[in-house]
Order: C-alpha cells, then structure tokens, then sequence
C-alpha cells in the first residue's frame, strides 16, 4: 500500500518536470531568428558590395565624361586663345593704317595747298618783277613734279583705305566668331562644372574622413619650411597611412569588406600633357622673375582657363601654399610629382585618385592687368627636374 502511495506522488511530482521543459519551442524560435538575422546580414552584405559596385562604375564613367569635357573645352579656349591674338594684331594694325591714312591725307591737302598758291600768281607779277619770269618756269617744273606725286598719294590713300576696311572686315569676324565660341565655352564649363560636382559627391561616398585628411594636410602645410619639405612631409604621410591600411586590411581580411580606398597606390598613365594650352613664358632652368633660375615652367593662359592634371596620380595636396598662392601636388608612379600652382580654384580633393586630363581647377584671374600665368613643377625623388622629359611639346 505504501509502495502504491509512493508510485502515486512520484507521477505527481514528474507532471511539473515536464511542464518546465515547454520552453524548448522558444529555443527553436529563437534559432529561425537568428537564421532570418543571418540571411538578413548576408543580404545587406550583397547590397552594401553591389551599391560600391555601381558607385565604382559611375565614377569611372563620369571620370571618362569628364576627361572628354576637360579636352573639348580646353580645345576651345585654345581657339579663343589664337582669336584673342589675332584680334589683338588686327586691332595693331587697323590703329597703324588709319595713322598713315591720316598723315597722307596731310600730305596731300600740303601739295594741294602749294598748287593753289601757284595758281593764284597774278600776271601781273610778271611785269613788276624782272625774275618773274624765271620764277614762273621754276613753278611750272614744280607742277611738273607735283602732280605725280599727288597721284601717287592718292593711290596710297586708295590701298591703304581698301586694306583698312578688308581689316574691319576681318577683324568683325574674328570678334563674331569669339563670341560665338565664348557662348559655347559657357555651356561647356556648365557641363564640366556639373560632372565635377557629380565626381566629388561619389568620391566623398566612398570616404569617411575627407574632414579628417585635410585636417591633416592644412597642419603639414603650416609646418612646411618650404616646397621641397612640403613634398617630404607629404611623402612621409603617405608611406605612414599605405602601412597603416596595409595592416588594417590584413586585420580585417575574414571580416565584411571595407568601403573603397582610392588612395592605395597611384594609377598609371603615359599620355602626359601639358596642364594648360597656352604660350610658355619661362622655361626650366631660365631666370624667373626674382632673376633666379625656374625650377618650373610658366605658361600665359586666358583668365579662368581650365585646368587639367597633366599625367594620372594621387592628389597629396589641394590648397593655399605660401607664394604659390592655390596649388595641387600629384604624386604619379616611382617617385614623380607634379606641382600646378595659380589656380583660381581648386575642384579635387587630397586621396582622389585622378587621370590624364581631368579638371584640377581654373586659372586664376590676374589683377596686374596682365595676362595670369599657370606654375608647373616636375620633380623626381623630391628634386626638380625638367617637364621636358616627360612632355614632347617642351623638348
């Protein structure tokens, strides 16, 4: 009897064990969200790589539109550049033609005068005076001689009246057509401006500490004694931070992938040119303007000219430097930067990679009343060298 009571309690005791084992369902819940949280972070990492994919890609085509804007404006401005000129030596000389024009008019009114003084020798004269006679056969030869050369003023005037109005003619059309091409030069920096500020927002999309960067590059600035220190602190930071990305990926290399760097290593291209089209007004190695040999070359320009990065590269430094006024340092392959200063404007960023003929910025606006003048700089391993050896419009 007392076994039974036993048997009895025992299976009143297990029915609560069994009640406490009811959360095992939660725990199969609780799996089935963890696996939608799995796939949910599965799928975010495929959207995450497909939006750097597409940002990647419209980079790289609004680069290439970009580099074909740069060359049709900057072709134009070249254009403009040689109207400029042509108007200028049109202006010179129409100035000189009505000059001349003026004095042979003088000319002529002087021997037209003389005749008529002739003319009016009473004949009287000729009784009262005992030389009349001989006076009246020296003017008759003075006619003589007069009279052609008055007609050869008068073909002067004719020719030079001809070739003063060929010249208006000329030089009105010349100012229509830089007109025209000034019209069209507007809407081509419109169009450029609008890709620039498309290129700027999808490199500051794929970077998180452009504030941070220039920071830095403002600080190396202020340090800098000079442009060839610039040029080594820049150097020595880009070495530190190629270290330290080179370290954070190995780190990370099993986890989610970062956003693009652009900033790893510069990417090649040989097709270097000259930042600006225009007239070489100093060349490497000539006196500049403190009577020193250049370390660079000058290159006249019209005022707000575009200006392109001469070969591919990283930008190292965007900003105001000292007397150079607003400058960009590419830093290219194996130990090659160049400098381009007297920018007006500057529309890159310090880390963005750029290629053979993309905008830097615009010549600056002289206010000496002459015409501005863009600086380059070529230098290998941190000293100048001569732009001719990479560009054959130089040599």
């Amino acid at each position: 009897m007392r076994l039974l009571a036993l048997l009895f309690t025992t299976c009143l005791l297990a029915v609560p064990a069994a009640a406490q084992d009811a959360p095992i369902p939660e725990k199969k819940v609780s799996a089935e969200q963890l696996d939608k949280k799995l796939k949910s972070g599965k799928a975010d990492k495929a959207e995450l790589e497909q939006s750097l994919k597409q940002i990647d890609q419209d980079l790289k085509s609004t680069k290439s539109k970009l580099i074909d804007a740069a060359k049709a404006v900057q072709n134009n401005e070249k254009e403009l550049q040689k109207l400029d000129k042509q108007i200028a030596e049109l202006e010179e000389r129409k100035d000189k033609l009505s000059e001349k024009l003026q004095k042979d008019r003088g000319k002529i009114a002087d021997l037209i005068l003389a005749l008529e003084r002739i003319r009016r020798l009473p004949p009287e004269a000729l009784i009262v005076k005992p030389d009349a006679p001989l006076k009246t056969a020296q003017s008759a030869m003075l006619l003589k001689d007069i009279l052609p050369t008055i007609h050869q003023r008068a073909e002067d005037v004719k020719i030079t009246l001809k070739e003063l109005d060929e010249t208006s003619s000329t030089l009105q059309a010349r100012r229509a057509d830089a007109a025209s091409r000034g019209k069209k030069l507007d809407e081509q920096h419109k169009e450029l401006d609008s890709l620039v500020k498309k290129r700027a927002e999808l490199y500051a999309s794929t970077q998180e500490d452009l504030k941070a960067q220039k920071a830095k590059i403002a600080r190396i600035s202020t340090q800098a004694k000079n442009l060839r220190d610039l040029v080594q602190r820049l150097e020595d930071e880009r070495t530190r931070n190629a270290a330290r990305i080179a370290k954070e990926q190995a780190a990370q290399k099993q986890q989610k992938p970062q956003q693009r760097i652009v900033s790893n290593e510069p990417p090649g291209d040989g097709r270097a040119r000259l930042p600006l089209p225009g007239i070489l007004k100093t060349a490497y190695n000539e006196p500049d303007n403190f009577g020193a040999p250049s370390q660079g070359i000058d290159i006249e320009g019209r005022a707000g000219a575009l200006v392109v990065a001469p070969m591919g590269g990283i930008i190292r430094f965007a900003g105001y430097f000292k007397n150079y006024g607003n400058m960009v340092i590419i830093e290219h392959e194996k130990g090659w930067h160049s400098l381009v200063a007297g920018l007006e404007n500057i529309d890159t960023v310090v880390g963005q990679a750029v290629n053979a003929g993309e905008p830097l910025g615009v010549l600056h606006q002289s206010s000496s009343g002459q015409k501005p003048v863009l600086y380059y700089e070529l230098r290998h391993n941190g000293k100048a060298v001569n732009p001719a050896q990479k560009f054959g419009d130089l040599s």
